[in-house]
């Protein structure tokens, strides 16, 4: 009976998801778009949520490893002729670097949490000034990807084929992210966010996990920026290394629930399509009314469900559980 139980808790969600990830393949073009954008912000979610979430190190500046990923590549197809299937593993490598250098810096002089957010804001606005001003990397008129229209080169006909590419994404990241959750780094790196001292005294290597975690979260990060890049045919300063994306980022695994496998699935599954639909209906009328909307639902999440619509749906589970074991004991 528990073993069913464990395999129901852990299919379902899968199930669900994979439902609603497929059901895209069948519709129209405009919703292929919107579906490939919600789940690259799952992707990037996820991704952020290893280091954010799980590890407990509050970051801004994924936006530095989104650019990483997005503009080596690019650089690598326009200069080179090297595919982006090549490129984006080079991508993923640089800012795998990038990502154990920050934490090295950070972590090494036991920087308090608020320090290190600092820091890394600090790195992504430097970095984005950086981008914005070196004309090898288009400087702030951002560079054309040429158009080759070969999957050899990472490039599709069909909006469709980018939306399986990024499903895959998505899929191997999930998997990935659930996998270190349950596996002694993932327990390391619970036992990092709840009580560092704690688990420094027990053994632990503090900084050799946050660094790790960093690295997994900022190669992953690379990955997404490389398919938007791709997805685009464009790449520019203001989208791949502002601040808005990652704070965005930071936003939907918020209300999905930090820290959780299946918090930064659900926030951007939720949120992405409805700040879309509301963006191209009342963005005329009313230009930028779903950052409000995205706003106050944030404010409504920590007031009502701090730990995310995971965490809430978790509490009300037990809640059930516990009101209909109490039933089935009176009944007795």
């Amino acid at each position: 009976m528990r073993e069913t139980r464990l395999l129901s808790s852990t299919a379902l969600p899968w199930i669900a998801f994979l439902a609603v990830a497929l059901a895209p393949l069948v519709m129209s073009s405009s919703w292929t778009n919107m579906a490939i954008l919600t789940l690259l912000f799952v992707h990037l979610c996820i991704a952020w949520n290893l280091v954010g979430g799980i590890a407990g190190q509050f970051c801004i500046g994924h936006s530095l490893f989104l650019a990483a990923g997005a503009y080596t590549s690019t650089l690598l197809s326009v200069h080179l002729g090297i595919t982006p299937w090549i490129g984006m593993f080079a991508g993923a490598a640089l800012a795998a670097v990038i990502g154990v250098f920050i934490a090295w810096l950070s972590f090494r002089y036991e920087l308090p949490p608020l320090s290190f957010a600092l820091v890394t804001i600090a790195l992504a606005m430097l970095g984005y000034l950086a981008i914005s001003s070196i004309d090898f990397l288009g400087a702030s008129r951002g560079l054309t990807l040429p158009v080759r229209g070969t999957p050899a080169m990472y490039q599709f006909r069909s909006d469709t084929t980018y939306y399986v590419v990024i499903l895959i994404q998505v899929i191997i990241a999930l998997a990935l992210s659930m996998w270190l959750y349950h596996n002694k780094i993932g327990l390391y790196l619970r036992a990092v966010r709840d009580n560092e001292r704690a688990a420094h005294a027990i053994g632990v290597p503090v900084l050799k996990y946050k660094m790790l975690a960093m690295a997994i979260s900022a190669a992953l990060t690379a990955f997404g920026g490389t398919f938007y890049a791709q997805y685009l045919q464009y790449v520019e300063p203001h989208t791949f290394a502002g601040i808005n994306i990652v704070i965005q980022i930071i936003l939907l695994t918020v209300v999905g629930g930090t820290g959780t496998v299946w918090g930064p699935v659900v926030g951007p599954l939720l949120l992405v399509p409805a700040g879309e639909w509301l963006r191209h209906s009342l963005g005329g009328s009313l230009p930028g009314v779903h950052l409000l909307v995205f706003g106050v639902l944030l404010v409504v999440v920590i007031r009502f469900a701090p730990d995310g619509l995971i965490g809430a749906f978790g509490r009300a589970r037990q809640a059930w559980r516990f009101r209909r074991g109490a039933a089935e004991a009176a009944a007795r």
